[in-house]
């Protein structure tokens, strides 16, 4: 058994990382004794200990801030950059003080980072003189707008000199490193077990378009631009939507619906604990997010039996294979095409080759082998 630090970014809200992790440490635990460092008490710090997992709590200081885009973001980013640098010295070095201490007597052989943004774990992983691995989840540019505040060089340096790194699709990976190196390894998140496999040939009219968060990047506009594009409302066909956003931007959504004339078929749902009711009755789900590191939600509607139409670019085209596991689309135009073959054609035989290619890449069975193989290689030892 090997004890091994996670370090983990939310605290108070959830996201996918959050699940992934928890998966993760379900997929181990038969070797692994896990212990996560979260930044704060609140619904994920409940979450961990709901399924028995040891937490310690210490803020810290993540290394993102917005990407300026004008002058005067730069010149803002320039004069907050010292009193950040302050907080995240002295947080930082707070925090590996006072886990260092707390877990002196715990022989802690690995930390794990489970976020792109965070440097913390690296520097635990220091003061303990144990091994380091950083799981990148995000392209943190690209997908959300962010960028390592203390610069990309400073970032990719404590990447490369980490024991392994691993990205969840090569996209992420070869983002921050190169993917020929000794310790770099792709790994694709476990989403759901063999067992949840499920398929209900009975579809229902409507499209599915799910975030955790509605946001420009994930492409909900886009995904309202398709639906009405495709006229597939006139055939009684709906979207549904499901997700949470401020007040000003499912305005603007609202707004949306009705200057492309389908707001009396488009469904906002709002937040939902049971997403694979939707999933299962649905013609499709639409991923359209830009730079989709991953995309969870495409693989749980792979397990779930729902139709995968994904936009080509991220982690999504590495595992949404055109006409096989999936369509795939490079434009509007495109994604229409797609929902129209979709409502129109038996895709049956797509549903069950992506629910194959979900079981043998994305099952917590699988997923436990691959990563004790790199803790053992890291540790230069059999598990």
């Amino acid at each position: 058994m090997i004890n091994v630090l996670y370090v983990t970014f939310a605290s108070k809200n959830f996201d996918g990382a959050t699940y992934s992790l928890m998966d993760l440490i379900r997929s181990v635990r038969s070797h692994v004794y896990p212990i996560v460092l979260l930044r704060s008490k609140g619904c994920v710090y409940d979450y961990f200990r709901e399924n028995n997992v040891e937490c310690i709590v210490c803020d810290f200081e993540e290394n993102v801030c917005g990407k300026p885009q004008k002058f005067h973001q730069y010149v803002r980013y320039i004069l907050r950059y010292i009193p950040k640098y302050i907080r995240y010295v002295v947080k930082n070095r707070r925090c590996v003080n006072y886990v260092a201490n707390r877990l002196q007597d715990r022989n802690i052989q690995i930390v794990h980072t489970n976020n792109s943004v965070l440097t913390v774990g690296y520097d635990i992983a220091q003061r303990m003189q144990a091994k380091h691995v950083w799981h990148l989840r995000g392209f943190m540019d690209l997908d959300f707008g962010w960028m390592p505040f203390r610069g990309w060089r400073n970032l990719k340096q404590l990447v490369s000199n980490s024991s392994a790194v691993i990205g969840i699709t090569k996209a992420v990976l070869e983002h921050y490193i190169a993917l020929d190196r000794e310790n770099a390894f792709v790994v694709f998140d476990a989403v759901r077990s063999k067992q949840n496999i499920c398929n209900d040939p009975l579809k229902e009219k409507y499209f599915l378009f799910c975030s955790v968060f509605l946001t420009k990047r994930k492409g909900c506009e886009f995904a309202i631009k398709a639906f009405a594009l495709s006229n597939l409302a006139s055939q009684g066909y709906r979207l549904r939507v499901i997700g949470v956003a401020n007040e000003k931007y499912i305005n603007r959504l609202h707004n949306l619906v009705r200057e492309y004339g389908v707001a009396d078929f488009v469904d906002f749902v709002g937040s939902s604990d049971n997403v694979k009711e939707h999933m299962q009755k649905a013609t499709a789900l639409l991923m359209c997010s830009e730079n989709e590191g991953l995309g969870r939600v495409s693989i749980e509607a792979m397990f779930y039996g729902c139709l995968v139409i994904g936009r080509n670019s991220g982690g999504t085209k590495e595992f949404v294979i055109n006409r096989e596991t999936g369509f795939i689309f490079n434009n509007i135009d495109e994604c229409s095409q797609a929902m129209r073959i979709a409502a129109k054609n038996d895709v049956r035989d797509i549903i069950i080759k992506a629910q194959d290619f979900a079981c043998n890449n994305f099952s917590i069975e699988n997923y436990g082998e691959k990563i004790l193989k790199i803790y053992a290689k890291v540790l230069n030892k059999n598990l």
